[in-house]
């Protein structure tokens, strides 16, 4: 094999791998000086798929179909980061003190929208959420029409700009639920159908394998972020179980006022013998001024992958050029 074709092979093989890597997960630092985090997003791919024909939700809406790719948070926010957020920048919020790499609970969810604009603009891109007063809890304003996401419908809750948000509920249960290998949905955000272990801690590697959660267990508390249960089809930890998370959907779908009750999903350390809480057909609203402790968040992303297309145009590219050069240089 000539030296410019096992080039152009080694090259093409490198930037298949290097998108498949890119495509499992994105870290991203946030923060400066001793005031860093680091949150890992995992790709969630498979756009306009089916939403889940067995979850009618709220006036007959089934859930789970998304027709755009983005990113979904690895792991729910830890104290930690609220911490390094409250050190950068004016406004405070506080948690339930259990730890710093414990999810962050006690958080409301106008509290966890400043939290997520803040990831925004320290980065440079559109705020989310549309504050016009200054109280930590105080409720948003809606986007005009015109600045609204409309992705997949209006949400004028959203910019239309935003890199970093509060998931949606067909975001959260997609992620959650939806299995890209099969287009199905699973019952639990374990992979699985059947009810998961009960654990106060894991990753889904002990003895009970990937169908583990930290549920059923008043006294044990939130998990560290990393050991919060078992994976999702889509490789994100403790969608079922440690603690509650907020959808940035109002309860009744609209997103129509500011004032709506919000959903949280997913269970917790808390719900203690009945696995309905931390299974897909559990749902509840709540006030977005509420601050709970066993209610917590995680963050969604836009996507960040080059089109694997363009990898390969590329690769090819370089190849040709090679294959030239190497016959010109034989002329």
């Amino acid at each position: 094999m000539n030296q410019y074709l096992k080039k152009g092979l080694i090259a093409l093989a490198v930037a298949t791998f290097l998108w498949g890597q890119e495509a499992l997960a994105d870290f991203v630092t946030f923060g400066s000086g001793g005031s860093t985090f680091e949150m890992t997003f995992v790709e969630i791919g498979d756009a306009g798929n089916a939403a889940d024909p067995t979850n009618t939700g709220i006036a007959s809406t089934p859930a789970g179909s998304v027709s755009y790719n983005y990113q979904m948070g690895k792991y729910e926010v830890s104290e930690d980061m609220i911490s390094k957020f409250n050190a950068s920048q004016s406004l405070q919020v506080t948690t339930s003190a259990v730890g710093a790499n414990k999810s962050a609970t006690m958080v409301s969810w106008n509290e966890a929208a400043r939290f997520v604009n803040w990831l925004n603009t320290s980065e440079g891109h559109q705020a989310a959420y549309n504050f016009t007063t200054g109280g930590v809890n105080d409720n948003i304003a809606l986007w005009d029409s015109a600045d609204a996401w409309q992705q997949g419908g209006e949400n004028r809750y959203r910019h239309k700009d935003a890199q970093y948000w509060l998931p949606s509920m067909d975001e959260w249960y997609k992620a959650a639920y939806y299995d890209p290998g099969t287009g199905n949905y699973f019952d639990y955000a374990t992979a699985s159908n059947s009810q998961p272990a009960a654990v106060s801690s894991g990753d889904g590697t002990g003895a009970n394998g990937n169908n583990e959660a930290v549920w059923d267990n008043r006294s044990s508390g939130p998990a560290d972020v990393t050991q919060a249960g078992g994976l999702s089809p889509n490789g994100i930890m403790g969608m079922s179980g440690n603690v509650f998370e907020w959808e940035e959907t109002s309860e009744n779908l609209s997103n129509s006022s500011a004032t709506l009750d919000r959903v949280i999903r997913g269970g917790s350390y808390n719900s203690a013998g009945n696995p309905t809480l931390v299974s897909s057909n559990f749902r509840a609203g709540r006030s977005p001024t509420s601050e709970i402790v066993f209610v917590g968040f995680r963050v969604a992303s836009a996507a960040a992958v080059p089109e694997p297309g363009s990898i390969a145009v590329w690769s090819v590219m370089w190849v040709g050029g090679c294959f030239c050069r190497r016959r010109r240089a034989r002329k």
